[in-house]
C-alpha cells in the first residue's frame, strides 16, 4: 500500500496550506488522524485545528469554537470534524477562527490498492490458453506466469508461477465467467463451448475515457487438439448486447460461429433525486441498472447500500441551517459515480463563507466531486438480444451444403454427439470392438456415440462409417436414444397415414412413430424406408424434434448471421432452407430485458 506521509513537528500537520488576508499563516495549525472504515478500505479523516504562537501550542478554552469547512464545503462548528474519503486524492479542509483562515490539504492514499513499496517496474508477464484434459474429459484454463506470484483463482489462493483451473460447469452455448488475480491485479475471462469448438474471451478493464472495453478472442478445437483462429481477434464492447466471433481452422475447412450475450458492462451512473424536507433534512431516492454500493453525504458520512439493491431510499438525519450547496455522492457497484448537489437559498447565510467548494480556493477540489459514467438511461423501451439455445451441429464444404446428399453413419453419430453435448474422449475408440474406424475422422465420435448406444455396429464388428443412413435406420436411431424418447412422446401425433411400403418392414413401428409426428415423411404413398436419408431431411427432423420453430424476428436474426459468415450456393430455394441455416449457425431465442 502507498503510505501517507505527514510532516510532523511533535504533532501531525497538514501537507499543504493556503493563506488569506484573515491573519498570519502560522497562527492556525491542525492535527490529522485517519482510520479505516469497517468493511471497506475507505479512510475516515479527522481534523483537529489548534492555534500556535511563539513556538508553542495555545490551549483552547472549553467554549473555543472553530469554523471547519469539510471538503464538500459543509460547515461544522466545533473543535474537530471528520469526513470519509472513498477515493485517493487531496482533500481540503478550511478553518476559520476569528479573523484567521487557513486551508489544509490532506492527501489520502492506500484506497486503490497500490503499494509504494512495490517495484514500479515489476510488470506482470503471462501467457494463457484453454487446454483439454483427455483423461478427466474436462477443459482447463492454463496460464504461465513470469515468476512466483500470489495467484487467486475460483478455487483459492496460492503462490505459483502457473495456473491450471478446471472449468467443470462448461456447457453448450452458456458463457462461463471467471477471474484470475495475480498480485492484486485481476484479469477477467469468459469461456464458451459449442460442440467441439471453444471460444476464450479476455475482457480488459473498462475504459472510462471513451466508455468501452477491449476484448481478445482465442479459438480452439479439441477433437484435433489445435488452436484455431478467431475472427475478429479483438473487439471493443461499448455496451451490453449480442457479439459475434468466428472460430476457424487455418485451412478454412472447419469453423463455428459464436453469438453470445454480454450483460456485465456498466458505464451508466446512478440516477439520484434529492428533496429538501420541511424538517430541514434531505430525502434521497437513487436507482441503478446493476446495483448501488454506497453514498457519501455532504457532512462526510459513509452510508452502505445493503445487498447492492438497484433502488435505494434514504433520509439523512442531519438538519441544516445555512444557505449553500449540499453535495451527495452516490456510487454503484461498478464504480460509476453521481454527484448530486442541492442549492439552498431560503435559509440564513453563515458569517464566514457561504457553503460551497469555493471556500477552499483550491483547484483540485472539483476532482473529488465529479460524475463518473454516462448519464442514467431511463428508456422504458425493452432491450432485445438473442440467446443461443443450440449450437451449430452441421457443416458444409467450400460453398456447398449439399442438402440433398445422403448423410453417412460417421456424420450422423457426430451430429448426435454434438446435440447431446458429450464430453470429448479421444481414447474412447480403444474400448470399441469396431475394426474399421481407427483412421477415420469420426473415430472418436463413433466410439463415444456407440458407447451411449446412439448407433449400433454390425455383427462382423464393423461400423461402416462411410455407409449411408437409410430413412428406416434414422427413424430407429431417434426412437432408441433415451434423450429423445421423452421429446418424441411430447409431440402429438398429427397424422395417421399408411404408407404402402412399410407393412412388415423391420422398422415399421419406428417409422410410424416418427412419421406420425411429421419428423420425417413423404409426399406420396410410399415412405421409401431403405432409401438414404438426406442431410436436409435430417436437420428438419432434428429441429422439429427439439421444438425449434423460430418466430419471424428470430428467423430474421438467424438469417442475418448466416449471410454474414456463410454463402452456400445450393440452399437458397430449398424447402428446408430455414432448418439448414439453423443447423449451420445455431438456434437463437429472442430475449427481452
Amino acid at each position: 500500500m502507498k503510505k501517507i506521509t505527514i510532516l510532523t513537528i511533535s504533532l501531525l500537520l497538514a501537507f499543504s496550506m493556503f493563506y488569506t488576508a484573515y491573519g498570519e499563516s502560522t497562527y492556525l495549525r491542525a492535527k490529522f488522524t485517519e482510520k479505516t472504515v469497517t468493511g471497506t478500505n475507505f479512510k475516515e479523516v479527522t481534523i483537529e485545528p489548534y492555534r500556535y504562537q511563539n513556538g508553542s501550542r495555545l490551549e483552547d478554552a472549553e467554549d473555543t469554537t472553530y469554523y471547519i469547512y469539510l471538503p464538500t464545503g459543509y460547515l461544522v462548528l466545533g473543535k474537530s470534524a471528520s469526513f470519509v474519503a472513498d477515493s485517493e486524492g487531496e482533500y481540503p479542509f478550511t478553518v476559520y477562527y476569528g479573523n484567521y483562515k487557513k486551508t489544509f490539504v490532506y492527501t489520502v492514499d492506500g484506497i486503490d490498492g497500490d503499494d509504494s513499496d512495490s517495484d514500479d517496474d515489476d510488470d506482470i508477464y503471462f501467457s494463457y490458453e484453454l487446454q483439454y484434459d483427455y483423461e478427466k474429459k474436462q477443459v482447463l484454463f492454463h496460464m504461465d506466469i513470469d515468476k512466483l506470484r500470489t495467484v487467486t483463482t475460483p478455487e483459492g489462493t496460492k503462490t505459483a508461477n502457473e495456473v491450471n483451473y478446471y472449468i467443470s460447469k462448461l456447457t453448450n452455448s452458456s458463457p462461463y465467467e471467471f477471474k484470475i488475480t495475480i498480485d492484486d491485479e485481476t484479469f477477467a475471462y469468459k469461456a464458451v463451448k459449442q460442440g467441439e469448438f471453444y471460444l476464450l474471451i479476455e475482457q480488459w478493464p473498462l475504459n472510462y475515457d471513451n466508455y468501452s472495453t477491449l476484448v481478445e478472442y482465442k479459438g480452439y478445437n479439441f477433437t484435433n487438439n489445435k488452436n484455431y483462429s478467431a475472427y475478429p481477434s479483438k473487439d471493443i464492447y461499448e455496451d451490453n448486447g449480442n457479439y459475434e466471433a468466428l472460430v476457424k481452422s487455418s485451412d478454412g475447412t472447419s469453423q463455428s460461429l459464436f453469438v453470445f450475450d454480454i450483460d456485465g458492462i456498466d458505464f451508466r451512473r446512478p440516477e439520484v433525486d434529492v428533496d429538501f424536507l420541511d424538517d430541514n433534512t434531505f430525502h434521497m431516492e437513487a436507482e441503478d441498472d446493476f446495483g448501488l454500493d454506497y453514498l457519501i453525504t455532504f457532512d462526510g458520512k459513509y452510508v452502505p447500500v445493503k445487498n447492492g439493491s438497484k433502488e435505494f431510499t434514504y433520509t439523512h438525519s442531519t438538519a441544516v441551517d445555512y444557505n449553500g450547496e449540499y453535495i451527495f455522492t452516490v456510487v454503484d457497484k461498478a464504480g460509476n459515480r453521481t454527484v448530486a448537489t442541492v442549492k439552498l437559498d431560503s435559509k440564513k447565510t453563515p458569517k464566514k463563507h457561504k457553503l460551497n467548494l469555493d471556500v477552499h480556493n483550491f483547484d483540485n477540489t472539483s476532482k473529488l466531486f465529479k460524475n463518473v459514467g454516462l448519464p442514467y438511461d431511463e428508456d422504458d423501451d425493452d432491450e432485445v438480444s438473442y440467446k443461443s439455445i443450440l449450437p451449430a451441429y452441421m457443416n458444409g464444404s467450400s460453398l456447398m451444403f449439399n442438402p440433398d446428399s445422403p448423410i453417412t453413419r460417421g456424420e450422423m453419430i457426430t451430429v448426435f454427439c454434438r446435440l447431446n453435448d458429450l464430453p470429448y474422449d479421444r481414447n474412447a475408440y480403444l474400448k470399441t470392438k469396431f475394426t474399421d474406424i481407427e483412421n477415420h475422422w469420426a473415430r472418436d465420435y463413433i466410439a463415444m456415440g456407440s458407447a451411449k448406444k446412439y448407433v449400433s455396429g454390425y455383427k462382423d464388428k464393423t461400423y461402416k462409417p462411410d455407409g449411408y443412413v437409410t430413412r428406416a435406420e434414422f427413424s430407429q436411431m431417434l426412437t432408441k436414444i433415451s434423450t429423445y424418447k421423452t421429446m418424441i412422446s411430447s409431440i402429438p401425433a398429427s397424422s395417421n397415414y399408411s404408407y404402402l411400403d412399410i407393412s412388415g418392414h423391420w422398422a415399421e413401428s419406428e417409422i410410424i412413430k416418427i412419421s406420425s409426428r411429421n419428423l420425417l415423411g413423404s409426399s406420396g404413398n410410399y415412405f421409401y424406408p431403405d432409401r438414404p436419408i438426406t442431410r436436409a431431411e435430417v436437420v428438419h427432423a432434428v429441429n422439429r424434434l427439439y421444438g425449434y420453430n423460430p418466430s419471424g424476428i428470430e428467423l430474421n436474426f438467424i438469417n442475418s448471421v448466416y449471410k454474414k459468415y456463410y454463402s452456400f450456393k445450393d440452399i437458397e430455394k430449398h424447402k428446408y432452407y430455414s432448418d439448414i441455416v439453423i443447423s449451420v449457425v445455431g438456434m437463437y431465442r429472442e430475449i427481452i430485458k
